[in-house]
């Protein structure tokens, strides 16, 4: 968990786009450096976009994509202690840091293609950027899993959410019910939740969902949100096994 919180802290700060590029780049600086040393390679970098991966995929190789988006709402952005919850704007730093906590110290198989978006408060452009910039490498996206905080699960303790699965197959959908049997009790499922990114991989005919943290407060505002601190080994336990197995 300290390492956790150390990577929580650095990633906590402003992002902001004007829908065409970054425009305050505190967070991309953060994330560059923070990876700089790690088994992770940037393999494109956009307007809009961060694309890394262990290694540059293959022509027509199939991938599975994690999306999470840096672009934030926040006059300014803080992160704070508050015994058993974090609290702070952690819309999106806080998968931001659980993906990072992943690349730096998980077990993320090679074909899992890591993307940090922006505009996605707005019209996700980022998503639609990542999506052209994988067609350029002709490889395929057989999956993504879209990264986001939530309203949802606050009241029954859930320490993520399974949101917007859109695209699945029969199989793809038994599968997913499969892995997570172990965590029965601890999540909540929402078939139709509130826009994010899945919206947009989906109209890319890109089965995806949404696996979010559960938030309690208003998450675009400047007073910040709890977040429950045992919400983390499972999140970042499910992104990998999910990621890793999905297809």
């Amino acid at each position: 968990m300290e390492r956790f919180t150390h990577i929580l802290n650095k990633v906590t700060v402003e992002s902001k786009d004007n829908g065409k590029e970054f425009v305050i780049t505190k967070r991309v600086d953060t994330i560059k450096d923070i990876l700089k040393d790690c088994s992770y390679s940037l393999i494109y970098e956009g307007k809009l976009s961060l694309i890394y991966a262990k290694r540059k995929p293959a022509q027509g190789e199939k991938v599975i994509l994690i999306s999470s988006h840096i672009d934030s709402l926040f006059s300014h952005c803080f992160c704070s202690d508050e015994g058993e919850y974090f609290k702070g704007t952690f819309d999106n730093s806080y998968t931001n840091a659980a993906l990072l906590w992943n690349m730096l110290y998980g077990d993320l198989s090679d074909n899992v293609v890591i993307a940090f978006t922006g505009d996605e408060e707005v019209d996700s452009r980022g998503a639609i950027e990542t999506v052209c910039a994988m067609g350029i490498m002709q490889c395929t996206i057989a999956f993504a899993i879209v990264l986001d905080v939530t309203e949802e699960g606050w009241g029954n303790a859930a320490t993520f959410t399974v949101e917007n699965d859109l695209g699945l197959d029969i199989f793809t959908a038994h599968r997913l019910v499969e892995m997570l049997k172990p965590y029965e009790g601890k999540y909540a499922y929402v078939h139709d939740a509130e826009p994010d990114e899945s919206w947009d991989y989906d109209e890319y005919a890109i089965p995806c969902f949404t696996l979010c943290v559960p938030i309690k407060g208003d998450m675009h505002g400047d007073e910040g949100v709890l977040l429950r601190k045992n919400s983390f080994p499972y999140y970042q336990q499910v992104m990998a096994l999910i990621a890793n197995n999905i297809v």
